[in-house]
């Protein structure tokens, strides 16, 4: 019997793997979404998939919009305009509502990797 990592490794599902690369990629593209945007530079410029792993905010106000918080402890009114689901939290509010969704299309993308 084969050991469980080169199981995974052949199926793309490790750190990575194609299918966690793909993941990756759904889950910025859909963010985007849920993030504030003003002029839209936060969220389509600022906004990355800087390894496989991991998306980054790269703004020096990100943690601010993140928590929905302003440095003075207030907190922020997002606009809506064009992202009518702007929030903070964005990863989580994509995960709550789009997660269903994600799962299924990463499963249907490792299946036409067979």
């Amino acid at each position: 019997m084969r050991p469980v990592y080169k199981v995974m490794e052949d199926l793309g599902v490790t750190e990575h793997g194609k299918v966690q690369q793909y993941l990756t990629e759904r889950v910025l593209f859909r963010m985007r979404r849920y993030m504030p945007w003003l002029t839209g530079l936060t969220a389509s410029s600022l906004t990355s998939a800087t390894s496989p792993t991991t998306i980054e905010v790269n703004a020096p106000y990100a943690r601010y919009l993140y928590n929905g918080k302003a440095p003075s402890g207030r907190d922020l009114n997002y606009t809506k305009t064009p992202n009518a689901l702007a929030g903070p939290h964005w990863d989580r509010t994509l995960a709550q509502n789009e997660g269903a969704a994600i799962a299924r299309e990463v499963e249907e993308y490792a299946r036409s990797l067979r």
